[in-house]
């Protein structure tokens, strides 16, 4: 599994994300290629070797031409039809509607309104607005724009699997906004970072912006220390500030996920991940159909899908469907079950799990080569779990007792892991 690991000592936003992913490989050329598919002009990338205390990083400007600060032809187009004359707003609708149909790839597609979801999913909630309602200042800029469709872009040409992260800083003092001035974190800052693990500084600075937060929220899936991986690239990205006793970068480290964690490494913590819970209330929908939505579920990317026998308004016998869900899948198993249940709305909340370190490897049996699952913590094998599916097809294969076979794979799986263990 190819992961990507940030480092945000310093905080993050949208143009520090997209220089270290090209620092760490990430093509420039390509990132350009793919932004002439959005209807947008007037700008041009600037990208540059700077010094930060001592590291060196990529550092990327977006140059606006001096007639189109905040002007896009998408933008002109709405304008001539609503006959609006207000050029610094852009509702997140339209900035949907523009990504969805620009040729950018579907993976693409898919990272960068997942971003944009969630700054405006915090933007309606401070404001007290329907998020179709929202309209953004300066993360609806022409820069906010590119720095995360760019982002986008690099995750998917670096074919990033999973994203883990340290806890993030936020920084310390005010910060002037469109709206006048507010204490660091700004509200949309925060009220994005949500359940996400955040650490405090005594920097007087604003170290994460609203797009660095939303790229956390909507793409990190697991939160914690480095995760044992083999590196293949390191990159780093400056921000425009330069902080008195730190370097102001990001860092990141592309790699493997490693198969086993040896008894010898350091302690580690649970991991954190963020899950999505998602939870509506059925009475009339047929077991047929409820075993159809559920099948559907898992292949939209649910973690897990179960029902839970309840008693509705009327004394009617339901179900209560409850989804968990990475926030890569949330939003698309939210709309799967808005059209394939009858169900008028879904709950959803956000939470963080602790997990246990995650490991399969294959063991030779005398009844061929069994999948078995192991969890880790502390660097130490404390469960191995058959693959359900392989011990089932052995079973069938070898004419043996499914238990036979089973008990078999935990054995041969721990006596790998004994002659694995350091002496």
């Amino acid at each position: 599994m190819k992961i990507l690991y940030l480092d945000c000592f310093s905080g993050i936003s949208g143009d520090m994300m997209v220089s270290a992913l090209v620092d760490a490989g990430a093509s420039p050329e390509r990132i350009e290629t793919e932004l002439k598919k959005l209807p947008i002009s007037g700008y041009k990338l600037q990208w540059s070797k700077v010094i930060k205390k001592g590291i060196s990083a990529i550092k990327l400007d977006v140059i606006l031409d001096d007639n189109c600060r905040d002007r896009d032809a998408y933008s002109r187009h709405h304008d001539s039809l609503n006959h609006s004359t207000s050029h610094s707003h852009r509702h997140y609708s339209h900035i949907v509607d523009m990504i969805n149909h620009s040729e950018l790839p579907p993976e693409v597609k898919k990272r960068s309104q997942q971003i944009f979801h969630s700054i405006a999913t915090a933007e309606a909630k401070i404001h007290h607005i329907p998020i179709e309602n929202v309209h953004f200042h300066e993360i609806g800029a022409i820069d906010s724009i590119v720095d995360i469709v760019a982002t986008a872009v690099a995750l998917e040409e670096l074919k990033i699997d999973q994203i883990i992260s340290s806890p993030i800083p936020v920084g310390s003092g005010y910060i002037d906004c469109a709206h006048g001035t507010y204490p660091v974190p700004a509200p949309a800052t925060l009220e994005i970072l949500r359940n996400v693990p955040i650490k405090a500084s005594k920097l007087p600075f604003e170290l994460t912006t609203p797009t660095g937060a939303g790229i956390v929220k909507s793409q990190v899936t697991a939160f914690g220390p480095i995760p044992a991986m083999t590196i293949s690239s390191i990159g780093y990205g400056a921000g425009t500030r330069d902080l008195p006793n730190q370097p102001n970068v990001l860092r990141v480290v592309v790699g493997e996920m490693v198969d086993v964690l040896l008894e010898h490494e350091c302690s580690l913590p649970l991991q954190q991940e963020v899950i999505h819970i998602l939870e509506c209330h059925v009475d009339d929908m047929s077991g047929e159909a409820l075993g159809y939505v559920m099948e559907g579920l898992f292949q939209k990317g649910a973690l897990d899908v179960f029902y839970t026998p309840i008693f509705m308004k009327k004394n009617r016998p339901g179900v209560l469907l409850t989804v968990l869900a990475s926030p890569n899948s949330a939003e698309e198993c939210e709309q799967f079950i808005i059209k394939e249940t009858t169900t008028l709305g879904v709950r959803k909340n956000i939470c963080i799990r602790s997990i246990l370190g995650r490991n399969s490897v294959s063991v030779p049996t005398p009844y061929g080569n069994i999948r078995v699952k192991q969890a880790i913590q502390n660097g130490k094998i404390i469960r191995q779990v058959p693959e359900y599916e392989d011990v089932k097809k052995a079973a069938t294969d070898y004419q043996a007792a499914f238990l036979e076979v089973y008990t078999a794979a935990v054995e041969y799986a721990r006596k790998r892991s004994r002659e694995e263990e350091p002496q």
